[in-house]
Formats: structure tokens, sequence, C-alpha cells
């Protein structure tokens, strides 16, 4: 890792969902403003943003994981 970066991984959590349909809906919406909350926030820069889906007893639940950076100041101590 550099040590002018600090790396932080979020995970949301989505579900449960019956459709495929629903499941994009929220998923679409949800993970935008997660990204852009964190980025808000904590002025931290999305570097990767990724999802899972699984199904368990037939409904539909989602991991989103964002990875952020927010470059720390090099002249801080």
């Amino acid at each position: 890792m550099s040590e002018d970066h600090s790396y932080e991984v979020h995970t949301l959590e989505l579900g449960p969902y019956d459709t495929l349909a629903e499941l994009h809906r929220d998923l679409s919406n949800h993970t935008s403003t997660f990204a852009n909350l964190v980025f808000e926030r904590e002025n931290e820069v999305v570097v990767s943003l990724s999802h899972s889906v699984v199904s368990i007893a037939g409904r539909l639940f989602v991991s989103v994981v964002t990875t952020t950076d927010q470059p720390t100041d090099p002249h801080r101590e």
C-alpha cells in the first residue's frame, strides 16, 4: 500500500427480492447513491464498485462492495 493513500472497503447488503427487475431497480439506485455518499461524506474517490447476487430459497440477495481511496496529506505528521 502506498504511504500517501488510504484505501477502505465498504459493504452494502440489499434484499431479499422476489424478482430480478426489483433487484435491478434497487441495485442501480442504491449503488450510485452509496458510492456518491461515501465520496461526498469522506472526500474519498471511488476506485472500484462490484456486486454479487445470490439466490437463497428462491429469493435474491445482493452485496455491494465499494473500495475508496482517500489521498493523505504527505506533509501531515
